[in-house]
Parts: structure tokens; C-alpha cells; sequence
């Protein structure tokens, strides 16, 4: 959603039912329930981004090129007007460059557009100490396996993965099921040193908590939200957008610890800890994500470990890294 082409917001929100929810992330929430049926559902973790600036300028512009391509109206930017900003939103970052990586089907004549993909792949090449990811799904073999050549490094990252214990909808939960399943066997494997970790999370009771987040942090270094899975058709076949900042300077300590400081938020809302809990136990643990994380993991509202289930082998033969449902590209997808 871009305003006047001066405040925009990029990230994993639809703009459609079920998808309210606060952090606390309840069993039950009376304000959790569909505006016409008023059928209630479950606890639903998301985020977005706001910026302002040039990023918003260029989200504006891109809004446009879509627009374009799917109607062949070419809207008029608006013009310049006073800035943005909402009064009780505290900026992560003030005058940084953001990245805008995107994802752009081939559509009549227009090349494909695979800057997402070639994102995530560089993130896990460069990661040194940790990679954070949450995600809606884990189906991308590309990913898994860079993933896993980083796993057996004796020196490579720790990688934790932080997803929905199943997709929305049967025939989605199936296929994309078992391609997790697969890919989390191909990562298990290659994991000699203990460095890899998916985690769900669940409520005070046991509910799950569906995760439709899209974040990536690496080290202190980089942090990433935006629209995309770790699936096949975030990589080619869907139009998505991501928004990157990146400490380019070792002098900037400041930005380095707002990209953690992010993180450690966020597992300390997983966890149902304060933060400075998940500070401390990260020192205690001489930085070890994985350890941190497994030491704090508790009773009621916490990360548990994913295993598949005991009939996942099944499934993956029947609808593993299916093309008609999770195609890589346009050329790879079936056309009837």
C-alpha cells in the first residue's frame, strides 16, 4: 500500500479476512472473527514494514509498473507533498538505503524477474554466525540445498527456521507438507555439526500460532521482510517484493543493533520472555542462537521442534515438489 507516493508498507499483510491479531497471541480472542460468518480463528503472527522517503517514492513507482502491466493504464505519480509518518511508529532506521528485490513472472514479452531468489542465495553464501528466517513455507530445493552445502561447513551459520505447523487448506497443506518433509530430511542430513533448527510456534494451550510472517536476519548484518516464502513460487511463478537494509559500514553500531535488537524481539515474543532474557541467555551461550533458543523453550506459549508427520513419506511420493501447485516458473507450470 503506498500513500501520495510518501509513506508505503511491504510486507506479509493480505488485505483480507482473518488476519487480526495482537502480539500476545491468545488461544481465543473475542476480536478474532470473520466480519460476515463471525466464525472466530486462531492466533495469526504476521509482519510488515513502513517506510518513507525515496523507498516509498520507489514502491509508488513499482505500484504503477503493475498496475500498468495488468490493466495497460499508466497512472500519473501524484505530486510532492509534506512526509509521512505515523506519530506512535518508531523507525527502525532514519536516512538508510533500502533494497527493493523482486519477483516478476514472465508475462507477454516481459523477462522473468529473479532478484528474490538470487537475494536469498547470497544471504545464506555470506551468513557468518546466524541466519533468522520466518516463513509460511519451507519448499524451495534451492534454498534447502544451499542451506545444506552452509550446514556442513564446520565453521558454517546456525539456521533457524520459524514456521506454521501446517499450510492453510488441505490440498496446500499436502503438497507443500510434503515437500517440507522432503527438503527437511535433505537439511537434517547435511546438519554434522547441530547448527539447524524449525521451530513452531504454539500458544499458552497448545494452539498453534499460524505463521505468516516473511523475515530474514542475518548476523547483526541484514534484515529482510517482505512478501515471499521459501517455496518455489515466491522464486519465479508469483509477483512479490522484498525490502532489504544492510550495515555496509562496521562503524555503524547503532543499525547493528536495531537488525538484532529486531530479532531477539521477536524470539522473545515466541518464547513469552522479556527481552533482555533473550539478551542475556544469547551471551550466556557465547552467541548461539540454537542453544539460546532450545535453553529458554518451555511449558505453554513457546517454539516447538517440527517433526513431520509419520505418514509424510506417503505424501511426498503422491505430491513432493509438485509443479502444478508449487511451479518454479511460468515454463514450468501446467497450462491445461
Amino acid at each position: 500500500m503506498v500513500i501520495d507516493d510518501a509513506l508505503a508498507f511491504c510486507g506479509g499483510i493480505d488485505i483480507t479476512a482473518a488476519r487480526w491479531d495482537t502480539r500476545a497471541h491468545r488461544d481465543e480472542h473475542p476480536h478474532r472473527r470473520r466480519p460476515t460468518s463471525k466464525r472466530h480463528y486462531g492466533p495469526w503472527h504476521d509482519i510488515t514494514t513502513a517506510v518513507g522517503g525515496e523507498a516509498a517514492r520507489a514502491l509508488g513507482e513499482l505500484a504503477r509498473d503493475r498496475w500498468e502491466a495488468a490493466t495497460g493504464e499508466r497512472l500519473a505519480a501524484p505530486m510532492p507533498g509534506e512526509p509521512i509518518w505515523p506519530d506512535r511508529l518508531s523507525p527502525v532506521a532514519i536516512e538508510q538505503p533500502v533494497a527493493i528485490s523482486r519477483t516478476l513472472p514472465e508475462y507477454q514479452g516481459r523477462a522473468e524477474v529473479r532478484e528474490i531468489e538470487a537475494l536469498y542465495l547470497e544471504i545464506i553464501r555470506q551468513a557468518r554466525h546466524s541466519l533468522y528466517i520466518e516463513s509460511q513455507y519451507f519448499a524451495s530445493r534451492r534454498i534447502a540445498e544451499a542451506m545444506a552445502a552452509r550446514l556442513r561447513e564446520p565453521d558454517g551459520p546456525e539456521i533457524v527456521v520459524i514456521n506454521p505447523h501446517s499450510a492453510e487448506g488441505w490440498l496446500t497443506a499436502e503438497v507443500l507438507g510434503a515437500a517440507r518433509a522432503r527438503l527437511l530430511k535433505l537439511v537434517r542430513e547435511a546438519d554434522h555439526h547441530d547448527r539447524f533448527r524449525l521451530y513452531t510456534p504454539v500458544a499458552t494451550e497448545g494452539t498453534h500460532i499460524y505463521v505468516h510472517a516473511k523475515v530474514v536476519v542475518m548476523d547483526d548484518r541484514l534484515l529482510r521482510v517482505g512478501s515471499s516464502n521459501l517455496n518455489n513460487r515466491s522464486m519465479g511463478f508469483d509477483t512479490e517484493c522484498d525490502l532489504s537494509i544492510e550495515v555496509d559500514d562496521a562503524s555503524d553500531p547503532q543499525l547493528r543493533a536495531s537488525i538484532v535488537g529486531l530479532r531477539n524481539d521477536l524470539l522473545a515474543e515466541h518464547l513469552d520472555v522479556p527481552n533482555a532474557t533473550v539478551e542475556r541467555r544469547l551471551q550466556e551461550m557465547d552467541g548461539s542462537l540454537v542453544r539460546a533458543i532450545d535453553s529458554l523453550r518451555g511449558e505453554g506459549r513457546s517454539l516447538v521442534p517440527f517433526e513431520p508427520s509419520e505418514y509424510a513419506d506417503v505424501e511426498i511420493d503422491a505430491f513432493g515438489e509438485n509443479e502444478l501447485f508449487d511451479p518454479e516458473s511460468v515454463s514450468s507450470s501446467w497450462t491445461g
